[in-house]
């Protein structure tokens, strides 16, 4: 008797324990991510409305049904249960061939990583991010520009990549995705759009205008999820730092397009840059295409009249970019250039295109070339850099992570023309009135101390550097605590680039001084000599 008591006892702890095992396991599996891998695929992302708040995800459902997206600011992985926020798709269409969802979210926080998966039927995508766009002005931001990217795979691949590792805040891509609109080209270019993707799971939104190989813009707005039926539209980044005007060169260009522009224009000249962008150039580049003289009649005044500063064009299938010009008598196809108060085009296509051949240069043609490209663009409250990267050497470059954004990898190739690799834009306003503060704060002795001290070498020399963004004479004035000069120095047309330079300072007496770097009338650089 007692034996079997003891017998059933040991039976009763393992079926216990059993028990106790299987709710482990299954309490286990809920926190682990599915085994299955879900078929959402071609993922992508935009926006509608305000970028520092918003972001539209799309992607393909190729099998399974009833996707979920989860998301959140903390990343855990596939684990779908840990994410704070879930949402279902707010539009669903079938478009080329493809099951396109999308999901519109809002009320997000500006310059924000929020990562994400979409469960399914049939078991849970990767994990996958995206980053709002500042709201705050005083921060900078990487562009990547271009368009045509319709024939040669392989070249629209190696672009991509560079997409992938360059990191920018957006993409801005003017048209001809694919040459013939169909569904199996459209599938292709999503696949390699993949690509752009970084290696972490960092999606990279893309700003899209229609180009002519687009055949509608109903097919944009059911791949894209654009925010206008017409295919124009506009957004603001960095809350007043930069808006970018998307229109459409298939539509008509005057009447109702031409009249909202004017209307946008006006009512952002709080904005510090403006930026446009659309497919067909006004003015081309090659011989193989025509002047577009009815863009030129209803855009390129408005682009003058409220100060557009750059503006980005594809479809020629060429590289260029100008001298700043604005419509005016006597210049060549229309153009004169105003280095005041032009406005910088740029462009023309080169994403994976046919290139052909730039025979078409006017005088006021800053460069132009022909070689598979992208213009890579960065924007603060001073200025605006352009650059031309040479796609095809996307294989050297590594991936260089957030905290190389705005750096050129010596494994980068860019465009470097005999007249500079970088185009310039001063925003002159906030120079000038950066100056003026920078002047009066100089009367104060206690704000020097926040300038960085340099100490004489051994010889009396000091080691100074500064970065001059467009040709000019530089100024150096060394000032002693009285405020009185006790050295000058002038260098005279110097090229763009960074500097640094021994300066002598055996002729000065002991003590504490301010030496200041100007160009013009914008300083560049301060610094304390203490010489002991």
């Amino acid at each position: 008797m007692t034996k079997l008591c003891f017998k059933n006892q040991i039976q009763s702890g393992l079926m216990l324990n059993s028990v106790r095992i299987l709710i482990f396991i299954a309490t286990f599996q809920l926190l682990l991510p599915d085994v299955a891998q879900a078929l959402p695929e071609r993922f992508r992302c935009m926006w509608r409305d305000d970028p520092s708040t918003s972001m539209v995800i799309g992607w393909d459902q190729v099998t399974g049904s009833n996707p979920m997206f989860y998301f959140g600011e903390e990343d855990h992985d596939r684990m779908i249960n840990f994410y704070s926020r879930s949402k279902r798709p707010d539009m669903i269409i079938n478009a080329k061939g493809m099951f396109n969802h999308f999901v519109r979210l809002n009320g997000l926080k500006p310059n924000t990583v929020y990562y994400f998966v979409v469960k399914d039927s049939e078991g849970t995508s990767s994990r996958y991010s995206f980053k709002t766009a500042p709201a705050n002005p005083k921060t900078r931001l990487s562009i990547i520009a271009g368009g045509d990217s319709r024939n040669h795979r392989d070249a629209r691949r190696r672009a991509n990549k560079l997409v992938g590792k360059l990191r920018p805040h957006c993409v801005i891509f003017a048209g001809d995705m694919t040459e013939g609109d169909s569904a199996a080209e459209w599938k292709r270019w999503f696949d390699d759009w993949q690509l752009t993707i970084g290696v972490d799971g960092r999606l990279h939104p893309i700003i899209v205008a229609r180009g002519n190989h687009e055949k509608s813009n109903k097919a944009l707005r059911a791949l894209f999820d654009l925010p206008s039926s017409d295919v124009y539209y506009s957004l603001t980044l960095g809350g007043t730092l930069l808006k970018i005007f998307t229109l459409n060169s298939l539509d008509p260009v005057s009447g109702e397009q031409a009249t909202w522009l004017e209307r946008e224009l006006k009512s952002s000249q709080f904005v510090t840059w403006r930026f446009a962008q659309y497919h067909q150039s006004m003015r081309p580049h090659t011989a193989d295409k025509s002047e577009r003289n009815d863009m030129f009649m209803n855009w390129a005044p408005l682009f003058s009249k409220y100060n557009v500063q750059l503006v980005m064009e594809s479809d020629a299938h060429v590289v260029k970019w100008t001298y700043p010009i604005r419509p005016g008598k006597g210049g060549e196809l229309g153009f004169v250039r105003d280095d005041e108060k032009g406005t910088v085009y740029i462009g023309e296509g080169c994403w994976g295109a046919p290139l052909r051949n730039n025979n078409d240069d006017k005088s006021w043609t800053r460069n132009s070339g022909s070689f598979n490209q992208f213009k890579w663009i960065f924007v603060d409250q001073s200025n605006v850099e352009v650059r031309t990267v040479m796609t095809d050497c996307a294989d050297r470059v590594p991936n260089l992570g957030t905290d190389h954004v705005f750096k050129e990898h010596r494994t980068l190739q860019l465009w470097r023309p005999s007249n500079g690799s970088v185009v310039y834009l001063k925003n002159k306003k906030y120079v000038a009135k950066r100056s003026n503060s920078a002047e009066q704060s100089l009367k104060n002795k206690q704000s020097w101390d926040a300038f960085p001290q340099l100490f004489p070498n051994a010889k009396g020399k000091v080691r100074i550097e500064y970065e001059l963004g467009a040709v000019g004479d530089i100024s150096l004035l060394l000032i002693d605590r009285d405020f009185k000069p006790v050295l000058k120095a002038n260098l005279i047309n110097q090229a763009p680039g960074d500097y640094s330079k021994n300066m002598d300072v055996n002729n000065v007496e002991k003590g504490r001084y301010l030496l200041v770097i100007k160009s013009g009338k914008e300083i560049l650089k301060r610094y304390q000599i203490l010489k002991p």
